[in-house]
């Protein structure tokens, strides 16, 4: 079907007008032009048209001679309130008022010139923010918002946002991270399902029908202590920017963007205290990270400049943040396998996460200490011992995070043992 209306569209020239048979299916089907507009004729209906813009709005327009003047008639955007049924009877309506005499367009009600610079999702974003301010995760959807949706439809009016467009920009994070892929979706819908009532001509919310990646399969993945002892080695050769953020993540535990994205500002050398900002964190809850000696010693060796606020910069980019993860990754996975020799299951950054967690169990380390070393608030710290739990274990974090940091070091060493023989 989608081949058939491409394959009129193809024979007319950008904003023609082809014929076909309109249905329900084959509107939905239709995809914005890459300039201008396009219209579709009703073969059904005399003058009943479908036109689409770049942005993928479809409105219905009637072209009929009037007075021997052909005249345009727009009888509203394509949507819910009105399917093609309802446009059809419209038009015909208007046909035969027409044959009577009428003026075609006396009982449309009078379009009303509306500002589209307040509809825009830019411009809508500070009210919902504020809306959303008491919301525990609004660090987080802040952090969404500004790094995915925003650059991507910022500018556009919200009412003219289609479920295709959504789906396409989806699909395109979810080639990356599906995990993320459905946040990004989530938190857009609740945007929509807030700004509705605003909108008047926003029939429904796009987000609602838009394509959903697929629930990742739960991850169990922990690397063995051969893993761990040869990836330290492979991090050493790897250097600057991925090579110390990744031993960084290794040795505290901490999320992805926590340690990427971090500050100079927030690390205290003499205090050994890495102080993450609640506007970080993942869960809006700031957060004292206690720096064992091995962090210790790498964080000083990256604070040993005094080019931009980055504690991890990009190459060449003071700054800016590391990007290239992918091919980063790819490179250190292999290397890991030639280091061991023999094949390495998959591991992502996150699964350092539940290794370094799986490992302070393996040490004995209590779970809320290992909860509050992740600032994990779930299990033992979550509901109302969350909200009245007031002891933040930071002295059982310092110890837990130095055990860890002599686990890691006694690894390193095993493995060069290993490799020396």
């Amino acid at each position: 079907m989608v081949a058939d209306i491409a394959e009129a569209a193809s024979t007319h020239p950008s904003g023609a007008k082809s014929s076909l048979l309109l249905t329900e299916a084959k509107i939905q089907a239709l995809r914005p032009p890459k300039a201008g507009q396009v219209e579709y004729c009703d073969t059904l209906v005399p003058g009943l048209r479908i036109r689409i813009g770049v942005s993928g709005a479809k409105s219905f327009v009637l072209r009929k001679r009037v007075a021997g003047k052909y005249r345009n008639i727009t009888l509203g955007r394509y949507s819910e309130r009105l399917p093609l049924a309802e446009a059809r009877k419209k038009s015909r309506q208007i046909l035969s008022d027409v044959e009577f005499k009428a003026d075609p367009v006396a009982s449309l009600p009078k379009p009303q010139k509306r500002r589209t610079d307040g509809y825009t999702v830019n411009a809508l974003w500070p009210g919902y923010r504020k809306a959303k301010a008491e919301l525990r995760k609004i660090g987080e959807i802040e952090r969404v918002f500004h790094r995915h949706i925003l650059p991507e439809f910022g500018d556009r009016a919200a009412d003219g946002i289609t479920r295709s467009e959504i789906t396409r920009f989806i699909d395109k994070i979810a080639e990356r991270t599906p995990v993320m892929a459905r946040n990004v979706l989530s938190y857009f819908s609740a945007f929509y399902t807030w700004a509705l009532p605003r909108l008047d001509r926003l029939p429904g919310n796009p987000c609602r029908d838009a394509g959903r990646p697929p629930t990742p399969k739960s991850r169990e993945r922990v690397l063995s202590e051969k893993e761990i002892g040869a990836l330290w080695h492979v991090l050493e050769s790897e250097g600057a920017p991925f090579g110390p953020a990744i031993k960084l993540l290794l040795l505290t535990g901490q999320r992805r963007n926590e340690v990427f994205e971090a500050e100079r500002a927030e690390f205290d050398l003499e205090k050994a205290l890495w102080t993450i900002p609640g506007a970080r964190a993942k869960n809006s809850v700031a957060h004292l990270v206690p720096m064992s000696p091995p962090v210790l010693a790498l964080v000083k060796s990256l604070l040993d400049h005094d080019r931009g606020d980055k504690l991890i910069p990009a190459r060449g980019n003071w700054e800016a943040g590391p990007s290239g993860f992918s091919k980063a990754m790819a490179r250190i996975r292999d290397d890991l396998e030639k280091r061991i020799g023999e094949p390495v299951p998959h591991w992502t950054l996150h699964d350092l996460r539940r290794t370094m967690a799986t490992g302070l169990q393996r040490l004995g380390i209590r779970l809320e200490v290992t909860e509050a070393v992740l600032n994990h608030l779930s299990g033992a710290r979550s509901g109302i011992v969350g909200v009245y739990q007031r002891h933040h274990y930071f002295d059982e974090k310092k110890l837990a995070l130095a055990a860890w940091g002599k686990e890691v070091s006694r690894l390193a060493r095993a493995a060069k043992t290993r490799r020396g023989r």
